[in-house]
């Protein structure tokens, strides 16, 4: 398949009807399109997308959802499609002229069961009355099958489904963004165009209509009360269905509004930066409370040493203070002999008489020696008397060996922690007072002030969309809980229902297809997942001139999750974030390549600002290897000397079939010039 002719009236810089043909052969299959920047060539490639998909062009690639949306809405956008230096004219009552269209025609597009030599579609835009019209024409002549179907509905199931045309019309310069994948939402959205690239889905969506059809013939088998519950659940379950996908589609909105409301915060905050103003009212605020929190640590701190400095005199002291402890122990000592001598001596009297009573010794000089080492061992002898000096009770002996012990052991140690820490924290203090000192004597400026009332408004409107999204995402969350409760509780009940006799076989044949599709499709990810890790591998080998520098590519699907990961010859992975962006794009080059090869569309190939980051060995590979290759119609984009030099060129004239020139003949009106392909630069000098 290939495209055969453009026709552009009056879109955008296209003043008029404007044609571009780009035939191509086996042989010769590139077309260049150039031209300054600003004068259409993003336009003409925005007109292709368009004419497929209209307001669906917002599932084709980021950039289009966000133009839509902030152009206030597809009929709003569709106003500024139109060429200006028409909508301008005065005078001019006929509507007609109010209106702009894109042609496509395709040549070589097999449709099954219908000839088709070329196939034409046509969409037009009335900015007048905002009315579309699209029509898709086989051979000069409409079909029943567009008609049947729908003409949006036929270009996307014959032609390219909109999932996957983001493969097909491509920024060379922005596929790095293939390689930045992180997030769940970007892996699942990349995974379900995989699926379509990779003919995985048609699969799946057969198996889908298979487990349908299994649970209209349940609905229609059941009887009585599960019949009548049955019914209510499904109803239920579609009716959540539609509540997810509004609230998705919701929730998708104010996350835009929120990115783009933090984008104008953020460049309110640069304007305070420029004006002075360097920190935030939050930040202020922050400080304040560190602010308030250091003062309150630093009264404690001070409380701390003015109680260790009335101990400061005791530790002056620590000689006189080891006195008082000698003198005190001392004393303890005495009080203990006295208060146990009569004790002992009333015991050893009461021993040396049972000992005499018992008549266990009867010579009395045994006697006498016994008597005497038992109050030479029990009696106390030779004690040394302190004079009581301090007579300390309990309690003050208590509290002294604690003071003592403080004095010591730790009071020198905490005493220069607590002073380091006074005066860490006295430092801090002061950091924080000269800052918010400065921070408020620029907040009266009456610029700053007036920038900062702009900001602190946005910001709560952020704040307030914030918690609609949090809202959003929690009502999201329990419909979908509830959903999944749903499903099993249909599930259960399609296992009581009765299955009718003549429905039965029906029912038993969609099982059976369910589960040999499930080992089918289980098998063809497998299958696709190694025929993908080879051919990208082998584009990366092509592409890259660092010998080995990858020496394995691992893709893994899981459910409508995909990762692609690279690995060195080391067997160690590779983060995509420290390749360069050169390389990044690299990559995604090659994902793209191994993507089409793999998928076996033959749909042609749009490439903007292609060889952007490149040096000159990755260009070359590019031109020679992947370009001529990618599709059987490629169409390039390029700015000449810039990002197409002319030994570049030289590299792909022998693939070129066409070249064009887009000429701008005035401030909204430009136009093709078509030039042979060996005059393309001198040609590009006379223009000039």
């Amino acid at each position: 398949m290939y495209i055969d002719r453009i026709i552009l009236n009056n879109f955008r810089v296209y003043k008029g009807e404007n044609v571009i043909n780009l035939s191509v052969t086996d042989d010769k299959n590139v077309a260049i399109i150039t031209g300054n920047n600003g004068f259409g060539k993003t336009s003409l490639l925005t007109s292709l997308v368009w004419c497929l998909y209209g307001k669906l062009m917002a599932d084709v690639e980021e950039r289009y959802r966000k133009e839509i949306y902030d152009g206030g809405g597809y009929k709003n956008y569709c106003r500024e499609l139109m060429n200006r230096s028409v909508m301008d004219d005065t005078g001019t009552l006929n509507q007609n002229l109010f209106s702009f269209s894109v042609s496509i025609r395709i040549k070589k597009l097999f449709i099954p069961v219908i000839p088709c030599n070329d196939l034409e579609i046509t969409r037009s835009y009335n900015v007048t009355t905002n009315t579309e019209t699209l029509t898709v024409k086989i051979d000069g002549q409409p079909n029943e099958l567009t008609k049947e179907v729908g003409p949006e509905i036929f270009i996307n199931d014959f032609i390219l489904r909109k999932e996957i045309a983001k493969f097909f019309f491509f920024d060379a310069e922005k596929i790095v963004g293939l390689a930045e994948v992180r997030s769940i939402e970007d892996r699942r959205s990349l995974g379900n165009a995989y699926s379509e690239v990779l003919g995985i889905k048609k699969y799946l969506d057969l198996k889908g209509d298979l487990e349908n059809l299994r649970l209209r013939i349940s609905k229609k088998s059941a009887k009585g009360i599960d019949r009548e519950r049955l019914d209510k659940l499904t109803k239920q379950f579609v009716q959540n269905g539609k509540i997810i996908e509004h609230q998705t589609t919701f929730l998708t909105e104010k996350e835009e509004e929120l990115l783009l409301k933090r984008i104008a915060s953020d460049k309110f905050q640069e304007r305070l930066i420029r004006e002075g103003s360097s920190i935030t009212l939050e930040e202020m605020k922050d400080f304040k409370i560190v602010r308030d929190q250091l003062q309150q640590d630093h009264l404690k701190l001070k409380n701390r040493m003015k109680e260790m400095m009335e101990l400061a005199p005791l530790a002056i002291a620590a000689s006189q203070i080891e006195k008082i402890k000698v003198q005190l122990y001392g004393e303890q000592d005495q009080k203990d002999i006295q208060n146990n001598d009569a004790l002992l001596r009333r015991k050893t009297a009461v021993l040396k008489d049972a000992i005499k009573k018992s008549g266990l010794i009867n010579n009395d000089k045994n006697m006498n020696s016994l008597y005497h080492l038992i109050e030479k061992t029990l009696l106390p002898h030779g004690l040394i008397t302190f004079k009581p000096l301090l007579d300390f009770s309990a309690e003050q002996e208590n509290r002294f060996d604690t003071v003592h012990e403080n004095l010591r052991s730790s009071f020198s140690k905490s005493f220069k922690s607590l002073a380091a820490e006074l005066k860490m924290q006295q430092t801090s203090l002061a950091m924080i007072n000269r800052k918010l000192s400065d921070a408020e004597s620029k907040e009266n400026d009456p610029v700053i002030k007036a920038i900062r009332n702009d900001k602190n408004q946005l910001d709560t409107e952020i704040h307030k969309i914030e918690n609609e999204v949090i809202d959003l995402k929690a009502k999201n969350i329990a419909v979908s809980t509830e959903q999944n409760s749903l499903a099993m509780q249909i599930s259960e009940l399609n296992k009581k229902v009765a299955i009718e006799n003549k429905d039965k076989a029906k029912d038993e044949i969609a099982a059976r297809l369910i589960s040999e599709l499930e080992a089918f499709i289980y098998k063809l990810k497998d299958r696709k997942k190694h025929s993908l890790e080879e051919k990208i591998l082998a584009e990366l080998q092509v592409l890259m001139h660092k010998s080995n520098f990858i020496e394995k590519v691992e893709v893994s699907i899981q459910g409508d999750l995909i990762d692609i990961e690279l690995y060195d010859h080391y067997k160690r992975k590779i983060n995509k974030d420290s390749l360069s962006k050169g390389e990044q794009q690299l990559y995604a080059t090659a994902l793209l390549k191994a993507l089409v090869d793999e998928s076996n569309i033959k749909f042609p190939v749009f490439i903007d600002s292609p060889l952007q980051k490149f040096d000159k060995e990755h260009a070359r590979n590019i031109i020679q290897d992947f370009y001529p290759n990618v599709s059987s119609q490629v169409i390039l984009f390029p700015l000449l000397h810039k990002e197409l030099n002319e030994e570049e060129f030289g590299l792909l004239q022998s693939r070129v079939a066409s070249c064009y020139f887009i000429e701008q003949l005035g401030q909204y009106e430009s136009t093709f010039k078509e030039v042979e392909p060996v005059k393309l630069y001198s040609s590009s000098q006379t223009l000039a």
